[in-house]
């Protein structure tokens, strides 16, 4: 094949700027016009002198009353030192490692034996209604909307796809959590004296080092219990574990990919409102379309979450910052999902000292993936590759107290 020589080579964009460029220097031709109507007696007025200029309109500010159990928030004003923000957008650059530097915690590779010893096998009953949730959440509820934009950047880049409608993401998943956790409600009758919150905030502003950090996420539900979960590891465990090494991300900042704020509230608020004020397990949608990371980046969520809400929980009680809890520490369980891989673990705040010997632990394992498809097949409703693992560790998780 014959190359040809290229000759002539323009860029559209940036002909079309410097037509804009050249175009928006014009001039307006006189054509006569006024001085046709100044024979005629008719002035012509400058259009300056008639119209009022645009004024600034000040932003309307809506002040919402706190909601039952929340406290005021206080007005934000400017502080002198910066805070680090971590909110549902952060995305750690260093996964795991990054968050453990951040919570000053130990990571463990299997759950603990207070849910493994609880996740029993399922009866082909519950099988049957897990399966039925997961049709009706996915296929089988009538709410439409029309769904985001669908980009496919490695098979079709570019391409424009139509857009659906169908049931959102979020639906999906709070809809499939809420009828799990009715079936472990019938499946174990003592947790009917838990209460389940829904769409939380919870906000705990921290020390590490010499800066200042502030953990703002949001969870879909929140199990609380009338009483506190049992520490998983012993007061002499955790000083033994004090040596313990913590990951090295060096050049790398724990604070990496971090937003500082200057405008941010000292105020802690705890999610849960309600008399039976102990979490028991957090449970945390991924409502995205599209992962931003790995299973690692799963996990690192995950751990950060945990901390936050068991943070949270330890200073709603007059906790300090730089306290330790060995004596009472905190457990909670977490259960993070996209609504198909679901990520069980466990974290347990045994310090709020960010940099001193005394570590956190956190419990967890690979995520498993509860089913590989729920379409419609020849306008059938079809169920594929359902893995029972999933609810068994539920259960584990549900019955631990």
């Amino acid at each position: 094949m014959r190359t040809t020589e290229l000759r002539c080579a323009q860029n559209i964009g940036a002909q079309f700027r410097a037509l804009w460029l050249i175009q928006g220097r014009r001039r307006v031709v006189d054509t006569g016009a006024e001085a046709i109507l100044a024979s005629k007696g008719i002035k012509a007025v400058d259009p300056k002198e008639i119209f009022s200029p645009a004024y600034h309109k000040e932003r309307e500010v809506i002040d919402f009353p706190p909601l039952p159990g929340q406290q005021a928030m206080e007005p934000v004003e400017p502080n002198k030192q910066p805070c680090f923000v971590f909110n549902n957008s952060f995305s750690p650059v260093a996964v795991v490692p990054q968050v453990q530097l951040l919570t000053n915690s130990l990571v463990q590779t299997s759950l603990p034996d207070s849910i493994l010893g609880n996740a029993v096998d399922n009866t082909a009953e519950e099988d049957e209604r897990v399966k039925e949730a997961i049709l009706h959440a996915h296929l089988l509820d009538s709410h439409q909307e029309k769904l985001p934009k669908v980009l496919d950047v490695i098979n079709n880049p570019g391409w424009r796809f139509k857009r659906e409608y169908g049931i959102p993401l979020k639906r999906k998943n709070k809809s499939l959590t809420y009828q799990l956790l009715l079936l472990l409600d019938q499946i174990f009758p003592d947790g009917a004296s838990r209460h389940l919150v829904e769409d939380t905030l919870t906000q705990v502003t921290l020390s590490h080092s010499d800066r200042l950090m502030q953990l703002k996420l949001r969870a879909a539900f929140i199990l609380s219990s009338p009483k506190p979960l049992s520490a998983i590891v012993s007061p002499s465990e955790v000083r033994s574990l004090d040596g313990q090494p913590l990951p090295d991300i060096y050049p790398l900042s724990p604070f990496v990919n971090c937003r500082l704020w200057k405008n941010y509230s000292l105020n802690d608020a705890y999610g849960v409102g309600s008399s039976r004020v102990h979490p028991h397990t957090i449970f945390i949608h991924h409502n995205e379309p599209r992962m931003r990371g790995k299973e690692e980046h799963f996990h690192a969520l995950s751990l950060l979450h945990g901390f936050a809400h068991a943070a949270s929980y330890a200073k709603h009680f007059g906790k300090t910052s730089d306290e330790d809890l060995i004596a009472q520490p905190v457990v909670v369980q977490v259960v993070h999902t996209n609504g198909c891989q679901y990520h069980i673990s466990a974290f347990q705040l045994n310090t709020l000292n960010l940099t001193g010997p005394t570590k956190n632990i956190f419990w967890t394992q690979p995520w498993e993936t509860l089913f590989s498809s729920c379409t419609y097949h020849a306008t059938k409703p079809t169920l594929e590759g359902y893995n029972p693992r999933v609810f068994s560790l539920l259960k584990g998780v549900y019955a631990n107290a």
